[in-house]
């Protein structure tokens, strides 16, 4: 028997070590769509089945938002958490068993925190159990076209048979905007107020790329870190999903690439064909994206490979020199002149998610120039009876005329006003009147 030379089998053994620890290509779907024409964008494996996570609760809020149009639901309506909707693990609101709330506290608790017992508590008021709104959730699906989804829970936890597409998901986040655009204001909301705790959305999205106004974040160790974002520029929507980041800071500097890609071959015309004709009869499996690490454990519960392989992260090229470059650079390079103190309101509401709403509307409308100042929202009371306003404290003069002058282009309130330096040392007080906007990591 012929034995190989030492340096040979040195030089063999080091190929396989190198083989072994080399990042694997980073594997992700992807679709960006026109909202209102649903002609496809951009994909990447959009079709390929995939765990959507948390991202599940579009369809959970989508049936919920059916149940108020046909008069089944009313937001006031005081809905209880049961012993099973009390015991769903993070992340949850921490509903006890027969703790109440209503509807609305309900959909804002789903849409801004992704709370898995507030999405249990909807289920089992519309499906009497979770099982039986899982199956009403599967209809829908297929209803709307979703040809790859499949429910098991109203949350998303993990589950073998709890399935959809990349595809499937843009199908349903167009719906839910085309049929409910009363009620989208949900998924723009920054923050929840509940019990006195003001709750950060978990969707960074909003605050991260100028012209995204919602919808859902979405993690488990099968799926990756899920993303579905809707933008809209100059009267124009996008939607796009992504299934699979490596973390979550991936998935939105690559949603943003994704939009601004999307924008980009949008103004051009570049149109593929309409989402209904992206046709895949395959049935592989979903993957299990984060399979090494902290998540191999999961991964074994779920009969996945739980190698400790590495990856490439997620590269999507956005367009050279675009829109959130050019308002970035144009908002670094102003130069800042020296005077007063400014502040900017924008308009009065009676409630708070009003103002939050209007919030949202002025970042998408000033883009980077947004990240001058500070951003809050101020509770005032007259006469007693409450009101809401939003505003923007700490502003240079010349700042506080781009503001308004950008907020009126979009027919949105705007005054400005000089701010003595005093009171502005107080209001940036966050345990004062002004809620300075959280920029937690999510």
């Amino acid at each position: 028997m012929s034995t190989l030379p030492k340096t040979h089998l040195a030089l063999l053994s080091l190929a396989c070590l190198m083989l072994q620890s080399a990042p694997a290509a980073a594997r992700y779907a992807a679709i960006v769509i026109d909202a209102d024409t649903g002609r496809v964008v951009h994909e990447t494996e959009s079709t390929q089945r995939w765990y959507p996570a948390s991202l599940t609760k579009v369809m959970t809020i989508y049936l919920t938002l059916s149940a108020l149009e046909n008069g089944r639901l009313r937001l006031t309506d005081t809905v209880f958490a049961s012993k099973h909707a009390a015991s769903q693990p993070p992340s949850k609101l921490g509903l006890r068993t027969g703790q109440s709330l209503t509807v609305e506290q309900a959909i804002m608790a789903v849409t801004t925190r992704s709370a898995n017992d507030a999405a249990v508590v909807l289920a089992e008021k519309l499906g009497g159990t979770e099982s039986n709104f899982a199956a009403m959730m599967t209809q829908q699906a297929r209803t709307l076209g979703m040809y790859n989804s499949s429910f098991e829970n109203a949350s998303g936890l993990p589950d073998d048979g709890q399935i959809s597409s990349a595809r499937d998901l843009a199908l349903l986040s167009a719906a839910l905007i085309r049929d409910f655009p009363q009620h989208y204001h949900y998924f723009s909301a920054t923050e929840f107020n509940y019990k006195g705790r003001v709750m950060p959305n978990t969707n960074r999205i909003l605050k991260s790329y100028p012209d995204a106004d919602g919808l859902k974040t979405g993690f488990t160790c099968g799926s990756g870190y899920n993303l579905i974002a809707s933008a809209k520029r100059n009267g124009h929507r996008l939607i796009g999903v992504l299934l699979g980041a490596h973390s979550s800071g991936e998935r939105f500097e690559q949603m943003g690439n994704l939009l601004d890609m999307g924008f980009a071959n949008s103004e051009k015309g570049l149109f593929g064909e309409h989402i209904s004709q992206l046709k895949d009869y395959s049935a592989l499996p979903p993957p299990f994206q984060l399979s090494s690490n902290r998540c191999a454990g999961s991964a074994e519960q779920m009969g996945a490979d739980s190698g400790s392989s590495r990856y490439e992260p997620i590269r999507i090229n956005a367009p050279y020199n675009s829109r959130r470059e050019k308002l970035t650079q144009l908002a670094q390079a102003k130069p800042q002149s020296r005077g007063n103190v400014w502040t900017v309101s924008m308009g009065s509401f009676p409630r708070k998610i009003d103002a939050d709403v209007n919030l949202q509307r002025a970042r998408n409308a000033l883009g980077p120039l947004a990240k001058t100042g500070r951003a809050g929202i101020v509770k005032t009371k007259v006469k007693n009876a409450t009101s809401w306003r939003a505003q923007w404290t700490g502003l240079q003069q010349d700042d506080s005329q781009d503001f308004c002058r950008r907020l009126r282009a979009k027919h949105m309130d705007c005054s400005a006003s000089p701010q003595p330096r005093t009171s502005f040392a107080t209001a940036s007080n966050p345990t004062k009147q002004l809620r300075r906007v959280s920029h937690r990591k999510s």
